[in-house]
């Protein structure tokens, strides 16, 4: 691999400029390597999907010359082309003597389904914390690096924040799954709740300089995006836009055909339960779970409905609208 440890947004015919956004990543990732040591000798825990945001943070990462590992967390449900992509690179990494880790999840999508017995949604996405921010014995006391981003806004511009104090609460109100992009991203946070510190060296970055720096890196992108895909996750995601999450099931047809029948089982052992149900089939529940509608289904405000399930209580009126 070569880091072209040289690499900044310029002109091939001009100098190098100090402060370009490369450089400043790079910066901010050298200056918290010794606390990243003193947390974990491996360095960084580099929390990678290999989709376009984490491997450019990847990349940064190697051109830095700091003590790094790898970490993806295996989901089940990420597109195959991802999925066979991700593996190549972890190859490719170990090869040159770099630690890449595929953690398996504990219960799949599928058996969180049925367990939890309705679908995970925009405002009670219970899928994440099983999939995605589940601690295992790989991260050990490693300092996160994350490929999250702000949002492209005014408010993004106006909030240039070194230190970021990760919202959290019993009420999840304001807080931000480690995995999202979100405006209120930090470059540096500490989330209390879960005990660990993590650092957003792209926080800032809006979509134009991470295909910037990829050309100008010759880095290689999942060939995904180059059919039109603008993000690259879970496939049926319940925050991205139902024109987005249809195009992934028209692409990937197994996947519906699994999750309809995932909601004609959940709707039978919700009548085996004497609970109500909004929906007559499985097509009919995932249709609906598929549209916009879905997205402005109101959560309670403590999260109580999601709690419950969490910890194996029972259901509540409201939650049998579902």
């Amino acid at each position: 691999m070569e880091y072209q440890l040289e690499l900044s947004f310029q002109q091939p015919d001009q100098p190098a400029i100090r402060g370009q956004p490369d450089d400043e990543a790079i910066r901010m990732i050298r200056e918290f390597e010794p606390l990243a040591l003193r947390n974990d000798p491996r360095g960084y825990c580099v929390c990678t999907s290999e989709g376009k945001d984490s491997r450019v943070l990847g990349h940064l990462m190697r051109r830095a010359g700091v003590r790094h590992f790898y970490l993806h967390s295996i989901t089940g449900i990420d597109p195959p082309e991802l999925v066979y992509f991700q593996r190549r690179n972890f190859q490719m990494y170990q090869d040159v003597g770099l630690t890449a880790y595929d953690v398996m999840y504990k219960n799949s999508i599928w058996r969180l389904m049925l367990q939890k017995k309705f679908p995970p949604l925009r405002r009670m996405r219970w899928c994440c914390a099983h999939l995605k921010e589940r601690r295992s014995e790989e991260y050990g006391s490693a300092i996160l690096a994350l490929g999250v981003r702000k949002y492209e806004s005014t408010r993004r511009a106006k909030s240039r924040d070194e230190l970021k104090i990760a919202a959290h609460g019993p009420n999840r109100q304001g807080h931000i799954m480690a995995w999202d992009n979100h405006e209120n991203r930090g470059t540096f946070e500490t989330c209390y709740a879960q005990a660990e510190k993590r650092v957003n060296p792209l926080a800032h970055w809006p979509d134009s300089y991470i295909w910037d720096y990829s050309r100008e890196a010759g880095l290689e992108q999942c060939g995904l995006y180059g059919e039109g895909f603008r993000r690259l996750g879970c496939i049926g995601c319940p925050m991205a836009r139902e024109e987005e999450r249809r195009r992934e099931f028209d692409r990937w047809p197994k996947f519906r055909e699994q999750w309809i029948r995932i909601f004609d089982w959940v709707i039978r052992l919700r009548i085996e339960e004497g609970r109500s149900n909004q929906h007559a089939s499985g097509r009919e529940w995932f249709d609906w779970w598929l549209s916009d509608r879905a997205r402005e289904t109101p959560a309670d405000e403590n999260q109580t409905i999601l709690d419950n399930y969490e910890k194996g209580g029972t259901t509540t009126n409201e939650h049998d609208t579902f």
